[in-house]
């Protein structure tokens, strides 16, 4: 059987080096530009090794490696971390879940360097390194810039995730690339249960059409902004409301907001 590698990241152009490189050394190679659609790939079969950026967009690298390690984990492939804020990384590498982190560099010592890794990969059997350190193409230090977009992103992570209301991000076709801890204790659900899965699956026969309808109200109204209506999950009756991400004018997907504190019969008005 052909080896096959997957690549997730958002720079196309790093995807068609990196993929040609390991095509070279005979992998039949999948290709992703955000951790939802890497996460499609890998349901379709099996996967020799990984390699994916740490920043990506939908489903994080952090996230993507969390989702790997819960469904994956049996089959034991390798996963490589490869980015270009590796070293601003470096003091929660163990918080990422990766195997393997490679820091990205000039394209030529990389090729050296990921070729030199491969060859190593290659001719020892997989066994998770003993050690967390990161495989970079010459000295290279922590950058301001990157450490301060770093921990603006992760301080709003936090803000998320500290909400005492559940938020569920969906993207535009309908599929769930993010889900706070209180939304998943609300609906009963694990992250990699929910994980780009359609938001309707959560949601029972009777409550569906409620929320299509309303996904499609918020999508297309020229004034509502959010349409709210109840559900009851194992937890009790939960309150919704749906509310659109708007980029540039173009609507990206939505966002869900379960909150158990809410009494409301059937649809709310539109706000």
């Amino acid at each position: 059987m052909q080896k096959k590698a997957l690549v997730v990241d958002n720079d196309y152009f790093f995807v068609e080096f990196l993929s040609e490189l390991l095509e070279k050394r005979g992998y039949q190679v999948a290709k992703a530009h955000n951790g939802k659609d890497g996460i499609e790939i890998l349901s379709q079969g099996p996967i020799t090794i990984v390699f994916a950026d740490l920043v990506l967009p939908k489903v994080d690298g952090k996230q993507f490696f969390s989702f790997i390690r819960s469904k994956y984990n049996g089959n034991r492939f390798p996963i490589v971390a490869i980015s270009g804020t590796m070293i601003e990384h470096m003091s929660a590498l163990d918080e990422i879940g990766a195997d393997y982190f490679i820091a990205k560099g000039p394209i030529d010592q990389l090729t050296v360097k990921l070729n030199e890794f491969m060859a190593e990969f290659e001719t020892h059997p997989f066994f998770p390194p003993t050690d967390k350190k990161v495989v970079a193409t010459g000295n290279v230090f922590p950058r301001r810039d990157a450490m301060e977009l770093l921990n603006s992103l992760r301080f709003h992570q936090a803000v998320i995730e500290a909400a005492g209301v559940g938020i569920i991000t969906v993207d535009n076709d309908t599929r769930i690339i993010h889900a706070n801890s209180t939304a998943l204790e609300l609906v009963g659900k694990k992250s990699v249960d929910v994980i780009n899965c359609p938001i309707t699956d959560l949601f029972t026969n009777g409550e569906q059409d409620m929320l299509s309808e309303s996904l499609n109200r918020v999508k297309h109204a020229r004034r509502a902004s959010k349409v709210s209506f109840c559900q009851t999950f194992l937890s009790g009756v939960i309150g919704a409301t749906v509310s659109p991400i708007e980029i540039g004018g173009q609507i990206m997907g939505w966002v869900v907001v379960l909150e158990s504190s809410v009494h409301t019969d059937g649809y709310a008005s539109a706000m």
